[in-house]
């Protein structure tokens, strides 16, 4: 039997954009799991887990009462989640690409570590918003919402942000180079965008807007730096 056609690049960016966001669906979910979990270490225990149609069906937790919780054990509980993400999506990722597995899966495996790299990121640049949302705006709300605090948080969000745009374009490359192959520096920037970028500014457009993480003109700014990131730490 003949091989397979390579995806067009048209084709490839739409599944791809389509698998960031059942990627954000599975994020939210495991972020919610996770720091149920931890709660219940830190001794606010899960009463229920709910899941509804008006909330896209994603597990919600409700937990006890975290008033007496100290910063420390608060931001434990609160970073469980993101922390949870980056480890299932690095697992698939490392499993698909051990076991070789088919196409649509280590492309899925892609996206879904993609959106955990800049889950990070985007959390700490939410964070700083004074209308934001996210894990980190949840824990500077818990701690008076400093100014310097927020400052601290964008700067971190920027340096993240170079740190995991560089690691994203260097598994997007090795991952679309068995749908696609070359290796010119144009060609491997253009297979980021399809494969990273895309489906990146997908998943944090998911966040910002559906999830409740920030406003509109902040999302044009942040989704400009995320798609110039990718391209410039493409070699």
């Amino acid at each position: 039997m003949p091989p397979r056609p390579p995806p067009q690049p048209s084709t490839l960016t739409i599944l791809c954009s389509a698998a960031a966001l059942v990627a954000v669906w599975l994020s939210l979910g495991i972020d919610q799991l996770a720091r149920g979990g931890a709660g219940t270490a830190v001794g606010v225990p899960i009463r229920s887990i709910v899941v509804s149609s008006s909330s896209l069906f994603i597990p919600t937790v409700v937990q006890g009462p975290s008033g007496g919780l100290g910063a420390g054990a608060y931001a434990f509980m609160v970073l469980a989640g993101p922390v949870g993400i980056l480890v299932a999506a690095g697992a698939l990722q490392a499993i698909a690409n051990v076991l070789w597995s088919r196409g649509w899966l280590r492309g899925f495996a892609l996206v879904w570590f993609v959106v955990a790299l800049l889950w990070v990121p985007t959390a700490f640049a939410a964070g700083a918003l004074v209308h934001g949302g996210g894990p980190i705006h949840e824990l500077y709300g818990r701690l008076g919402a400093p100014l310097a605090g927020r400052w601290s948080a964008l700067a971190l969000a920027v340096v993240l942000l170079a740190g995991t745009a560089r690691l994203a374009s260097i598994q997007a490359v090795q991952v679309g180079r068995s749908w696609m192959r070359a290796d010119a520096r144009e060609f491997r920037r253009r297979l980021v965008r399809v494969t990273a970028g895309w489906p990146g500014i997908a998943a944090i457009l998911a966040l910002a807007l559906g999830a409740g993480w920030a406003p509109t003109p902040w999302v044009v700014i942040y989704l400009t730096m995320v798609m110039m990131s990718l391209q410039i730490s493409t070699l």
